[in-house]
């Protein structure tokens, strides 16, 4: 993988991140009674970012998943988290 190449996978996990968090939070504004549905909700909502992430990296590199695209998805999550979610009110 040549150097352009993991830019765009860095910046593009970073991003992911972001909008992984972004959804999560949305997604937690379902709530249902019954546990087993919104357990296979939840597995549904897993899957689905899982596949999408990866058809993003197969996309950019073939599919290679290494140590700094994972850091940079949490980095990213925790961006969007720390200024756009946070809770304290002021």
């Amino acid at each position: 993988m040549d150097l352009q190449e993991q830019f765009k996978v860095i910046f593009y996990s970073f991003i992911y991140g972001m909008f992984f968090i972004t959804t999560l939070r949305l997604f937690k504004f379902i709530h249902l009674r019954n546990k087993i549905v919104n357990f296979f909700i939840e597995l549904i909502f897993c899957l689905l970012h899982s596949s999408l992430f990866y058809f993003l990296l197969y996309n950019i590199n073939k599919g290679i998943l290494n140590y700094y695209i994972v850091i940079f998805l949490i980095i990213g999550a925790y961006f969007c988290k720390l200024f756009y979610f946070n809770d304290k009110k002021y």
